[in-house]
């Protein structure tokens, strides 16, 4: 997790932040404002321009465009944070962790292309977290307690590789075809009957099959809980920007975890489900029997985004429970622990209820 270099008003010498949902710095002190340039053309389209997953193998011996990171893996959470020059401790953005820089260790780390910069401010997305947690039944107090504390939320931009490829797949197999039999049988007392029954036939099928798959988004996020991982998407082209410091100014940005070899293998396994289905699909028919499926892929391009997310952490019978905010649209995921005496007052209840409807059912009376 790094923070970008500290922006400085130049009326005041205050610190500046990004400000959410907008153009522009704001100064924290005096309320001065610094707009922003918005660097499109020829700029974001290279920055958004995908790079060649099989011409970056061929230079990962390090030659590769990259960054050097001084890195510590938080170890309450996992989180891979990021320490910027001349800062020596700091908190983990998912879990408040003290961490320090003599943990650190360098890592060459893929340049970020794109990021997409934040919407919601932390008012806005303690509302959107606030109507997530009263759509929870059985949620704790301590949950509920969570959205009035004012230093719980953190906005970190994550970062998530997007990856595209071209698939070639044969197959064969057999399309089933239900056709139904009419038969006469006599029954068990000796009697005959007419009965309908299914009957399938199978016709053998071969043939080819191409794909084109674009912009599946893998998160490249160590401490994001599988939970947390819906309220992240695939955002429009045209909302993602250029990476700049403005943009970062005041928020933590968390390196990736997640190389670019295991994201592709991510990847391929979700592409080779959808394969499946596909030819499924191709085969027709009633039922489907796929007996061999070989798929090549080609053309891979990716690209490294960082996406904005307020992270809410708290504890709870001594565990760190995270909740994701999506820093653009305000979609919330996240783990949630149970209320154990909520639910059994919940059951405490039903069984009463189902236990006074048993005695009125018997002729009871509650007069």
């Amino acid at each position: 997790m790094t923070e970008a270099a500290p922006q400085l008003c130049a009326a005041c010498g205050g610190l500046m932040r990004f400000e959410p949902g907008s153009q522009r710095l704001r100064c924290a002190a005096c309320r001065g404002e610094q707009v922003l340039d918005d660097p499109g053309g020829a700029a974001l389209a290279q920055a958004l321009a995908e790079q060649d997953y099989a011409h970056y193998l061929a230079l990962r011996a390090g030659q590769e465009p990259a960054i050097a990171a001084q890195t510590v893996d938080c170890p309450q959470c996992g989180a891979r944070c990021e320490f910027p020059p001349m800062v020596v401790a700091m908190p983990c953005a998912f879990c408040a962790a003290p961490l320090q820089a003599t943990q650190a260790h360098a890592q060459r780390q893929i340049r970020p292309h794109a990021l997409l910069p934040f919407q919601l401010d932390d008012g806005a997305a303690r509302q959107a977290f606030a109507r997530w947690v009263g759509s929870r039944w059985f949620a704790p107090n301590a949950l509920k307690a969570l959205v009035r504390s004012p230093d719980a939320g953190r906005g970190v931009y994550l970062p998530a590789w997007t990856i595209d490829a071209h698939s070639h797949s044969e197959y064969r197999g057999e399309r089933g075809t239900h056709r139904q039999v009419r038969e006469t049988r006599q029954n068990a007392q000796g009697q005959s009957e007419t009965v309908t029954r299914t009957v399938t036939d199978w016709t053998p099928v071969a043939g080819e099959l191409d794909l084109q798959f674009d912009d599946e988004l893998i998160p490249a996020s160590a401490s994001l809980p599988a939970a947390g991982a819906p309220a992240l998407a695939m955002p429009e082209l045209a909302a993602l920007r250029v990476v700049d410091a403005d943009y970062q100014a005041g928020f933590q940005t968390e390196a990736y975890a997640l190389g670019l070899e295991p994201a592709f293998a991510q990847a391929q396994a979700r592409f080779e489900a959808r394969i499946r289905s596909a030819v499924e699909r191709e085969i027709g028919g009633d039922e489907q029997r796929i007996h061999s499926l070989h798929s090549q892929f080609d053309a891979i391009r990716f690209r490294l985004i960082l996406l904005p997310a307020w992270i809410y952490s708290y504890r709870f019978q001594g565990k760190v429970w995270q909740v994701v905010v999506n820093g653009h649209s305000g979609t919330v995921a996240g783990e949630r622990p149970w209320s154990a005496w909520k639910i059994a007052l919940t059951v405490a209840g039903v069984a009463l209820g189902a236990a006074l409807l048993w005695w009125l059912g018997q002729g009871g009376s509650v007069a």
